[in-house]
C-alpha cells in the first residue's frame, strides 16, 4: 500500500484520520513540531519545525502523498500567520517537490471564501474565487495560491481542500450544513492519493450533508465522493441538537469570522468564547 506523510500530525484532523488510514493498509510518516501521541505500528514520527525544508525532504522521501495539515487554525497576528501558514506551506511545497513526491493535499479553509453569501449562486455552483474574511482566511487563500504555483510549474497534482467544520459530531445548526466527518476527510485523502486528475483542484472539505449549501462537484472531479450526513449523525449521536435551520438569512460562509465585531489579528476575534 501507500506511504503517506502528514504534517501537523499531532493536530485534531491528523489524530482523527490516522487510525482510518492505517486501517486502510497505508503506512504513515507523522511530522510535527510538537510531540505526537499514540504512535502505532506502521507510523514513524519526524519532529521538525514546519519551515525546516531539509528535515521535511528527508521525512517525505519515498512517500506517495503529502497531506499538509500543519499550521495555525484560527485568527492570529499577521506575523504569526505569515511565518506559519504561508512560509510554512511554502516550505512544505518545496520539500514535497525536492523529495520527488508528485501528489499534495493542502488544508485550506472555508474562511478563504468567508465573505461569500452562503445562499449565493457562486457558493452553490462550482468553486468561487477567494473572498477571505480574516487574516487567517488570507493565509489560506495564499495556501491555495501556492498549490496552484507548484501544480503548474512542477507538474504536480495538488488538491486544496476548503475545510468547513471538522468535528467529532455535529454540535449545532451550523454544523448540519458544513460538517466534515473523519471518514469523509479520510476519503478525501485517499481520493488525492488515487486520482487521475492532474493540476491544481480546489474542493470543499465537507460531508454529503442534507443541508449542505456548497457544490460537491469539484470534489467529484478528483474522485472525492463523501458519504456521511450530519443530519443522520446528529439524530443518532447528538440528542438535543437543534435540527431546524437557523432562523433568518444563512449569512456569510465565514459565520462569525466575517462579523464586523470579529477583530483582525486577535485569536478567536478577541473573544475566547468564540468558535
Amino acid at each position: 500500500m501507500a506511504l503517506i506523510a502528514l504534517t501537523g500530525a499531532a493536530g485534531r484532523i491528523g489524530t482523527a484520520i490516522r487510525p482510518l488510514l492505517l486501517e486502510a493498509g497505508h503506512s504513515l510518516v507523522l511530522c510535527d513540531a510538537v510531540e505526537v501521541s499514540g504512535v502505532m505500528p506502521g507510523e514513524r514520527v519526524v519532529r521538525a519545525d514546519l519551515r525546516d525544508i531539509e528535515a521535511h525532504v528527508a521525512a517525505f522521501a519515498g512517500a506517495d502523498l503529502v497531506v499538509h495539515l500543519g499550521g495555525l487554525a484560527d485568527e492570529r497576528p499577521w506575523p504569526d500567520l505569515l511565518a506559519v501558514n504561508i512560509d510554512g506551506t511554502r516550505a512544505v511545497c518545496e520539500a514535497t517537490r525536492l523529495a520527488g513526491v508528485g501528489r499534495l493535499l493542502l488544508a485550506s479553509s472555508v474562511h478563504a471564501a468567508g465573505y461569500l453569501p452562503a445562499d449565493s449562486t457562486a457558493a452553490r455552483n462550482g468553486m468561487p474565487l477567494p473572498a477571505p474574511d480574516t487574516y487567517y482566511g488570507v493565509s489560506k487563500a495564499a495556501v491555495e495560491a501556492l498549490g496552484g504555483l507548484y501544480a503548474g510549474r512542477f507538474a504536480m497534482t495538488v488538491v486544496s481542500a476548503r475545510i468547513m467544520a471538522f468535528t467529532g459530531c455535529p454540535d449545532g445548526p451550523y454544523c448540519l450544513q458544513w460538517w466534515l466527518s473523519a471518514p469523509d476527510m479520510t476519503r478525501l485523502v485517499l481520493a488525492t492519493l488515487t486520482t487521475e486528475a492532474v493540476g491544481h483542484h480546489v474542493v470543499w472539505g465537507v460531508s454529503r450533508n442534507t443541508r449542505c449549501r456548497v457544490d460537491l462537484r469539484p470534489g467529484l472531479v478528483i474522485g472525492y465522493d463523501p458519504q456521511d450526513d450530519a443530519e443522520v449523525h446528529a439524530e443518532f449521536h447528538a440528542a438535543g441538537i437543534e435540527t431546524q435551520d437557523p432562523a433568518g438569512s444563512p449569512g456569510l460562509l465565514g459565520g462569525v469570522f466575517a462579523d464586523d465585531a470579529y477583530l483582525l489579528g486577535e485569536p478567536h476575534g478577541g473573544s475566547a468564547g468564540r468558535p
